[in-house]
């Protein structure tokens, strides 16, 4: 009984000289932030939107850098606050060139480098000068803080700080704590938290910049979107394509390969909208006669074997098992290259000269003839 007593008086020592120990730590990290200076920034931050009785622009603040670096600063405090597991330098800086630069969609996306941090632009709308809404509270764009291995949208001193006297009180929002720890941290628990909160976010990531590592951003997104596009009047389920093909900003195609293997995975005999939508793409939007495609013909033919490579097998298994699901009498390679359909004979030379694009099935399935008995009109197609 005695050494139970002891026991737990040690261990609520412990605990207490442990929580004293962090209180310390923290008013120190916090006496090493600019008390003065953050108050000065936070004072002139109540000036980026002007009220109502004031229509003097010169009287409206512009942000600048420094409230960025400031801001960065206050966040990367509020992280360690809640736990924050900061990455090495090589982990933090891979993981970000795997998020934002491996798969974005250059039209709708753009990256500013500056000193001590590094913007990268949500443009969704296709803006012009999108550079210009770098610092505009009412854009997603996400900053990079290298210094302090985390990200952030913009951070606005107001949002996150409270000052009493020399008492600095910081209260970040879950989205960014749980973003972070994600992203960084590979905490699986925080992604939950943002599949139910955090949506637009995660579709961000996928949609704009390609990030299509982990299966349930995926699914989420494809779910969402394929929704969308199929309410649309008329339906349009085909954009979904415009998802998965990309040019990236150097001007070349990037297919966003984990997202096609996730199609492949949920194509089902009871099951086919997702590779449906995308055979409709290739009819709709990549070889539209109304709409230019920026697509260059070797592009297309690339974007073809990795549509056919899905579709045809999943066809030839699932048609003879359910004809409402699977109704189509050919698939879409064979109406695309045939004379009395789309009349793109083209594409066979095309996918040959590049090897069918390292797709032994699509290959085989060609040389062979197997494509061209696909012919509804032909005896084979109609046995």
């Amino acid at each position: 009984m005695k050494m139970k007593k002891l026991i737990l008086i040690l261990f609520v020592a412990t605990n207490l000289v442990s929580c004293q120990n962090k209180k310390t730590e923290d008013q120190i990290e916090k006496k090493n932030m600019d008390i003065e200076l953050i108050k000065k920034h936070m004072k002139l931050q109540e000036k980026i939107e002007l009220s109502e009785n004031d229509t003097d622009v010169s009287h409206q603040y512009r942000l600048t850098d420094t409230d960025i670096e400031i801001g960065g600063e206050v966040v990367s405090q509020g992280m360690k606050n809640n736990g924050y597991i900061i990455p090495d330098n090589e982990t933090f800086t891979k993981k970000i060139k795997e998020i934002f630069e491996e798969n974005e969609d250059c039209s709708c996306v753009g990256s500013r480098k500056h000193n001590n941090f590094t913007t990268y632009f949500v443009n969704s709308n296709k803006e012009q000068n999108i550079l210009k809404t770098e610092y505009d509270y009412t854009y997603d764009h996400i900053f990079v803080f290298q210094q302090y291995k985390l990200i952030s949208t913009l951070p606005l001193l107001n949002d996150v700080v409270s000052i009493n006297g020399n008492q600095l009180k910081i209260n970040l929002d879950q989205n960014t704590i749980a973003r972070n720890k994600f992203l960084f941290g590979k905490n699986k628990g925080e992604l939950t938290w943002l599949l139910f909160n955090d949506k637009e976010f995660l579709k961000t990531l996928l949609v704009y910049f390609g990030y299509d590592k982990e299966e349930k951003i995926n699914e989420l997104v494809l779910k969402d979107l394929y929704k969308e596009y199929s309410e649309e009047s008329p339906n349009a389920e085909e954009k979904i394509g415009n998802v998965f093909f990309v040019k990236d900003c150097d001007g070349k195609l990037k297919i966003r390969k984990n997202i096609l293997k996730y199609v492949d995975k949920k194509t089902t005999k009871d099951d086919n909208k997702y590779i449906s939508a995308l055979s409709e793409y290739i009819v709709s939007i990549l070889y539209s006669q109304d709409v230019k495609s920026s697509f260059t013909d070797d592009e297309k033919a690339e974007i073809v074997a990795n549509i056919s490579n899905i579709e045809i097998p999943k066809m030839n298994k699932f048609k003879t098992e359910d004809t409402n699901v699977w109704n189509a009498k050919a698939s879409t390679l064979f109406y695309l290259q045939s004379e009395n359909a789309m009349n793109h004979p083209e594409i066979l030379s095309i996918l040959k000269k590049h090897n069918y694009f390292g797709f032994d099935f699509l290959k085989n399935y060609i040389e062979s003839g197997q494509l061209q008995d696909e012919n509804p009109t032909s005896p084979q197609g109609d046995e």
